[in-house]
């Protein structure tokens, strides 16, 4: 069977009819002012997500369609609030034999063989012997690597793709290895060690088949427990590593978010564990932020939607065509009422 037309979210269009196939991320039956019912769905593919709004038979639908499941909508497009968002009129569920995989779920845009590479020369740099046992012993896991170089880092706000995790990975270990040249006085090794655990548990943390979501595991235990149990699972195999290491590298798993409000199971309480959190929340920020520049439609060509996330718009730079002097440009609008900014890996969409 061949698979239903794909128009990616992307390349929709304020006022375009949009007959395409989406996953369906999201699911909410609500209520208008006017006290009828309607049907919220976050509609995603591998490029982004959008939201459809569809009036019509909206309990029906709501009880008929599952989430995670990818449907063929029929609707318009609309500026509402600044983002495109769909007006659906119609739903047809579809089986997996209409369904192009690789159109769904996002790929990491970097080569995924020279991270590997790179990640392996990282690993390469840790010269300590306890050290270099607890390494060889996790690169030995070939299940565990291979789930490692395909799985994402986040579900939906950064390195939310397939291949992130290894990504994001080489990113903070990279961060690490020149903040320490800066700052001689830092443990070397272990801060290249606990940026290549600090999230490996999201190999568990996560599901990735056709779309990101959380594993129950990633619900219930979350990463950094998770994390913690594959440390631990490789320390069993490693007689007389030292009590000390263990101990200052869990450290750096449980406390690399900073703060308990943000997940922090413990607050960082070495160095090592104040650099790692902030290398850990600067590549996922950057991320972000590659994301919002280099995808948002809504805006103009210099600025940005405004970003909730980060409480602000963003600068995209001046326009391409130079504007004559006195002309006056449009305003930016008031943002809305701010709210208190979160730490990027901590919101769940």
């Amino acid at each position: 069977m061949v698979s239903v037309a794909k128009l990616f979210v992307t390349d929709i269009q304020p006022d375009q009819d949009v007959v395409s196939a989406f996953i369906v991320a999201e699911k909410q039956l609500r209520t208008a002012r006017n006290g009828k019912t309607f049907l919220t769905l976050r509609l995603a593919d591998k490029t982004g997500e959008v939201i459809g709004r569809m009036w019509d038979r909206a309990g029906e639908w709501h009880e008929a369609i599952n989430t995670r499941s990818v449907v063929e909508v029929r609707g318009r497009s609309e500026i509402f609030r600044d983002e495109i968002q769909l007006q659906v009129r119609e739903i047809r569920p579809l089986t997996m034999a209409e369904v192009n995989g690789p159109d769904f779920i996002p790929v990491c845009p970097r080569d995924s063989q020279q991270l590997w590479e790179r990640f392996r020369q990282l690993c390469g740099q840790v010269k300590r012997r306890s050290w270099q046992r607890l390494l060889t012993a996790t690169q030995g896991d070939h299940a565990l690597m291979d789930c490692f170089k395909r799985a994402p880092a986040a579900k939906s706000m950064h390195h939310a793709y397939l291949g992130g995790l290894l990504e994001h990975t080489v990113g903070v270990a990279e961060l690490v290895s020149r903040l320490c040249e800066q700052y001689p006085e830092l443990d070397q090794e272990l801060l290249l060690v606990g940026a290549i655990f600090h999230d490996l548990g999201k190999v568990r943390e996560f599901i990735y088949d056709i779309h990101i979501d959380y594993s129950h595991e990633g619900r219930l235990l979350g990463h950094m427990v998770q994390g913690l149990a594959i440390l631990d699972e490789k320390l069993r195999t490693l007689k007389g590593f030292p009590v000390e290491d263990a101990l200052l590298l869990k450290h750096l798993i449980l406390s690399h978010h900073g703060e308990a409000e943000f997940g922090a199971v413990k607050l960082p309480m070495t160095r090592e564990a104040v650099v790692l959190h902030y290398a850990d929340d600067l590549d996922a920020k950057m991320s972000s932020l590659t994301r919002i520049l280099t995808e948002s439609k809504a805006g103009d060509e210099s600025w940005t939607s405004y970003q909730p996330l980060f409480e602000r718009f963003f600068f995209r730079g001046f326009p391409s065509a130079p504007h004559s002097m006195g002309l006056a440009e449009s305003p930016i609008p008031d943002p809305p009422e701010p709210i208190r900014q979160l730490r990027i890996d901590q919101i769940r969409k």
